[in-house]
C-alpha cells in the first residue's frame, strides 16, 4: 500500500508492480485512505504480507486506525516517511507561484508517539542502519505476524525526488 505523494516517483522506480494488489496506491488526490485500507487488505488477505508506505501528512487524516490494527492483530507493517510537513502540498503551491503556504507545518508531531498511545507497537528510525537493520529483522516473518508495527521514518522536510 502506498500513500505517500511526495515520495512517490522515487517509490515507484524502486517498487515495481508486478503482481495484482502487490502495489496499491490511489489513482487521484485524495489523502488519507493508505493506512486504513493497509488494514483492509491485511484483513482480506490475512496470510500475506502488508507494507503500508505512509506520508506522516497522510497517515495523520486517518491515524486512529492503528488502534483497530492493534486491538485486531492486523500484523500490517506501516513505514511512515515523516518530513513534519505536507511536502507535496508544499511544492505544487510553489509550482503555481502561490508563495507561502497557508497550511502550517507538523514537524512537532511525532507519529510513533502517537502509534504508541493507540496500542500499536512503534519506533522511530533517524538513521538508514536503524532502518535497513529492522527491516531486515521484520520483514522475513511479516507474512505471519499477528502484531502491527509502525516503523516512523525521520527524513528531510526538504525531501524531493522526480
Amino acid at each position: 500500500m502506498e500513500e505517500t505523494p511526495s515520495s512517490r516517483p522515487e517509490l515507484h522506480r524502486r517498487v515495481p508492480a508486478r503482481s495484482p494488489l502487490g502495489f496499491v496506491s490511489a489513482a487521484a488526490g485524495g489523502l488519507g485512505f493508505g493506512l486504513p485500507a493497509a488494514i483492509g487488505l491485511k484483513l482480506a488477505a490475512p496470510r500475506r504480507p502488508v507494507v503500508a508506505v505512509l506520508g506522516d501528512g497522510s497517515s495523520l487524516y486517518g491515524i486512529q486506525g492503528l488502534w483497530s490494527a492493534a486491538r485486531y492483530q492486523m500484523g500490517t507493517l506501516f513505514i511512515v516517511m515523516a518530513n513534519g510537513g505536507y511536502a507535496i502540498m508544499d511544492r505544487l503551491a510553489e509550482q503555481s507561484g502561490l508563495g507561502k503556504q497557508p497550511w502550517p507545518s507538523f514537524a512537532g508531531v511525532t507519529i510513533s508517539q502517537i502509534a504508541s498511545g493507540l496500542g500499536c507497537p512503534a519506533t522511530r528510525v533517524t538513521a538508514h542502519e536503524q532502518l535497513t537493520g529492522l527491516l531486515g529483522n521484520v520483514l522475513p516473518g511479516l507474512a505471519e505476524r499477528s502484531e502491527p508495527l509502525l516503523i516512523d521514518v525521520e527524513v528531510a522536510q526538504d525531501q524531493s525526488y522526480g
